[in-house]
């Protein structure tokens, strides 16, 4: 009896799998940002590029981490400084289940730090903040759909939703980019 229960539990270890880091991503990432809320009264849409390293967490699960750039025009008519320089780093989780194949769904945590063209640096109004650097923290959600892929490449779209917690409001900032990933291992 007692030999049958050591071989259950080594068959069901051998089942077992060492899922975190068992594989491995490189991906980047070019698209559109669309300012959502008070954001589009100040700025226009931009183009934005990241690179983001994704790597399995769990059976169906993916932990991601991206860096990335954009650069953000002013409207015409707001005249302080002509743009804003914005630099964003987000880790996450993403998560596929089998009912809603071939999408990924995800959510994680944003850090985004900017800094504006120009400006006088007495200005002592609202909003010059952006003239020496402003730091702030949010989260998004995210969407993810591969549509072609193979044993080392793939290709899509991701669709993210972010809110950045700037006071007295929050910022909404809806991205949309399409995808190229290598996997490392």
């Amino acid at each position: 009896m007692l030999l049958c229960g050591v071989a259950l539990a080594s068959a069901e270890e051998q089942n077992k799998k060492d899922w975190i880091f068992y594989d491995a991503f490189l991906g980047l990432e070019g698209g559109d940002a669309y300012p959502w809320g008070d954001l589009e009264d100040v700025i226009k849409p931009a183009l934005y590029g990241q690179g983001e390293f994704s790597y399995h967490y769990w059976e169906n699960t993916f932990g991601l981490v991206q860096f990335g750039y954009a650069y953000f025009r002013t409207h015409d008519d707001f005249k302080r400084f002509p743009g804003v320089h914005q630099f964003n780093g987000r880790v996450g989780l993403e998560h596929q289940s089998s009912w809603m194949k071939p999408f990924f769904v995800g959510a994680g945590f944003s850090c985004i730090w900017t800094r504006s063209d120009g400006g006088d640096p007495n200005d002592k109004s609202p909003g010059v903040l952006l003239i020496t650097n402003e730091t702030e923290f949010g989260a998004f959600i995210k969407l993810k759909l591969p549509i072609w892929k193979n044993e080392t490449y793939a290709m899509g779209v991701n669709l993210y939703w972010e809110e950045i917690w700037t006071l007295p409001k929050a910022s909404n900032t809806l991205w949309i980019g399409f995808f190229v990933q290598r996997r490392l291992w």
